[in-house]
This record gives structure tokens, C-alpha cells and sequence, in this order.
């Protein structure tokens, strides 16, 4: 009995001595568990680390807005063919699938919309030299016209000449020598940069509707992961699909609103029926911005026609009740409430992309909102949809 007790002895022992041994020998590892959290949590909320990638982010943002900036002679003429293409690639599509070859097709319809802007350029030349050559005579022709408002401003002017009496102090008028160019290097200076930017938006034109599923790929394959791959090639056809419901809706609205306002205005009797409605059509792409530069200009030829303010002010305010019927009727049912993007996003979009790249900056800004929005849903959404055939 004593034999047979011993093993017991031992085997208790053991036992008690096993757990002792298992708790001592996870002792350090369940240390080095509770351990590791801790120290994830110290290096994700290290403020130095946060702020070095913060300050790493900010000034690359700045390196890309100083070369967009400084290489805006070459990034505005592409974008805007981007654009453009998106409007006429349904167009495009139409020809190809009658037999038509893919280069002969965007061809054609380069060449035809090439033809079309300078028939117009051609056409609307005379009446713009002419308004931009009186323009010391428009300046003086509305001072005249707003003698019936001159009670409020009259007091303001009277402060304004004593102010710059006070301030010129009765010294005598300077002679002010100032640097003429000539005529030629005028020209030469401004239709130089214009014409070398329209010919590379129109290569870029060209280039982007007979390589557009050629350069989609080459995108797509600089991504490894074929699941990445899917979603880049998703969120491209949805942009591409946006953007050409949204402008080739928007063109035809705005065509039509061209030609309802060179209509309003032949009726009005305003001179140049078809400058303000070319001018309407394509300043009512940019939001906000747009008609009311239309509204001014209607304004102010109104005023130089007619002899009194009532009749002056009839196109500006037919023309602002006809673009607030398309801004807030027509164009949302055409479009449908899926298309629509915020209107603060939308003006500070046109701010700073007229800031940035100067009117076609404004231009384009709507566009490239557009496209920063799809491609934002595509990235942050959970449930993605398979890619369409």
C-alpha cells in the first residue's frame, strides 16, 4: 500500500505542479498579447507620425496644383478635348457601327465640328471687332443712359473728386509716357497661343476617340490585383457613361437655349440676334457663372439701343425667367435627380478651377466634379455591381 501510494503522491503532484508550469510558461506570452495592442495603439495615435504624413500629403497636393498651374498651356487643351469627347463619342459610336472605320469616324466628326466652331468664329467676327472697337464709345454711351439713376451716385462722385483732390494735393498733372506695341506683335501675341492650343486640343481630340479603349486598358493594366483591376475599369465606363448622358443632354438644352434667346432678342430688337444666343449656348455651361454674364451683357446692349431703362431691361429679365425655367424644370427632368451634384461643391469647383486655369478652367470644372464624384462613390462603396458587358 505504501508502493502503490507513492505514484499517487506523484502523480498528484504532478498534476498540481502542471498547471503551475503551463500558467508560468504563458505568463510571458500572454504579456507579450496584452503588450501588443498597446504598442499598435501608440504607433497608429503617434502624434509625429500623423503629423509628418499629414505635412507629406500637403506638400505633395501643392507640388501637383504648381504643375497644373505651370503647365496649363498644355493640361487645358486636353481636358477640354476630354470633354468634348465625351459629348461627341456616342456620335462616333453611331458611325462605327454603320461600317464606318473607328479612325475615319472620329475623323469626321472632328472635322466636322472643327469646321463648325470657325464657320462661327468667321461668322461672329465682324459683330465682336465692332463692340470690342467702340468700346470707349460703350463706356461713354452708358453714362449717358444712367442719367436717371445719377440722384444716389451723384453724392458719391462728389466724395470721389474730393477725395482725389485731397490726396493729388493741387500738384500738377505728370506726363505719363506709355509703350505702344505695334500692331503685328499684338496679334501676333495673342493669336499665336490660342491657335497652338486650339490645334492640340483638336489632336487630343482626335487621339482620345480612336485610342479611348486602348488607353483604358493601359490604365487598368498598371494595376497588379485583377479584383483592383475590375473596379478601376468599372468606375472608368461609369464616368464615361456620366459624363456623356449629363453633356450630351446639356448640349442639346443649351442649343436649344441659344436659339431661343437669338429668337427673344431678334423680337426685342437688339442688334446681333446670333452673337447673344452663341453667347448663351456656351456660357450656360458653367453654372452661376455663365448666365449671369449673359444677363450683364443683355444689360448693357439693351441700354445702347434703347432710349429708355424700362425698355433696356426687358432681355436681361425675359432671359433670366427662360434660363430659371431650364435651370430648375427642364434640365432636372431631362437629366433625372441621379445626375445631380451639390451646388456649394459646384461653385467652389468653378472658383477654383477659373483661379487655376483662368474661363476654360471654368469651363472644365464641372466636368472634372463630376468625375472626382463617380470615381469617389465607386471607391467608397461597399456593395459594388458587376462589370456590365
Amino acid at each position: 500500500m505504501t508502493h502503490m501510494s507513492k505514484p499517487k503522491n506523484g502523480t498528484s503532484e504532478a498534476k498540481e505542479k502542471g498547471p503551475e508550469r503551463e500558467a508560468a510558461t504563458a505568463r510571458p506570452e500572454q504579456a507579450a498579447d496584452r503588450d501588443k495592442p498597446v504598442a499598435a495603439v501608440e504607433a497608429v495615435y503617434d502624434p509625429w507620425m500623423r503629423a509628418s504624413q499629414v505635412a507629406l500629403i500637403g506638400l505633395f497636393v501643392i507640388a501637383v496644383l504648381w504643375c497644373a498651374y505651370a503647365a496649363r498651356p498644355v493640361i487645358v487643351p486636353v481636358v477640354l478635348a476630354w470633354v468634348i469627347a465625351t459629348i461627341v463619342l456616342p456620335i462616333v459610336k453611331w458611325i462605327e457601327e454603320r461600317g464606318v472605320p473607328r479612325v475615319a469616324a472620329a475623323l469626321i466628326v472632328t472635322g466636322a465640328l472643327a469646321l463648325l466652331i470657325v464657320s462661327l468664329l468667321a461668322l461672329l467676327s465682324t459683330p465682336i471687332s465692332v463692340w470690342l472697337g467702340h468700346a470707349s464709345e460703350i463706356g461713354a454711351m452708358i453714362q449717358r443712359k444712367l442719367q436717371t439713376m445719377q440722384g444716389p451716385l451723384g453724392t458719391l462722385e462728389e466724395i470721389r473728386k474730393t477725395l482725389n483732390a485731397i490726396g493729388a494735393g493741387g500738384a500738377a498733372p505728370t506726363l505719363k509716357v506709355e509703350q505702344t506695341d505695334t500692331m503685328v506683335t499684338t496679334i501676333f501675341s495673342i493669336v499665336t497661343p490660342a491657335v497652338s492650343q486650339f490645334v492640340l486640343c483638336i489632336g487630343a481630340l482626335v487621339f482620345y476617340l480612336v485610342y479611348q479603349q486602348k488607353l483604358r486598358s493601359a490604365v487598368v493594366y498598371f494595376l497588379s490585383d485583377r479584383e483592383a483591376r475590375l473596379a478601376t475599369l468599372r468606375a472608368l465606363s461609369d464616368i464615361d457613361a456620366q459624363m456623356t448622358t449629363y453633356f450630351g443632354t446639356f448640349t442639346i438644352v443649351n442649343v436649344c437655349l441659344g436659339v431661343v434667346t437669338a429668337a427673344l432678342t431678334w423680337l426685342i430688337g437688339l442688334p446681333n440676334p446670333l452673337l447673344w444666343g452663341v453667347l448663351a449656348g456656351v456660357l450656360n455651361y458653367v453654372p452661376y457663372l455663365g448666365p449671369a454674364v449673359v444677363v450683364g451683357t443683355l444689360g448693357v446692349v439693351g441700354l445702347l439701343t434703347f432710349p429708355t431703362l424700362g425698355e433696356a431691361v426687358v432681355a436681361p429679365l425675359a432671359f433670366l425667367g427662360i434660363v430659371a425655367i431650364e435651370g430648375q424644370f427642364l434640365t432636372p427632368a431631362l437629366m433625372g435627380r441621379q445626375l445631380e451634384l451639390n451646388p456649394f461643391a459646384v461653385f467652389l469647383a468653378i472658383a477654383f478651377c477659373t483661379w487655376l486655369w483662368g474661363p476654360i478652367g471654368a469651363f472644365v470644372s464641372v466636368p472634372l466634379l463630376m468625375a472626382l464624384t463617380v470615381a469617389l462613390g465607386h471607391a467608397l462603396i461597399a456593395d459594388k455591381p458587376e462589370l456590365p458587358e
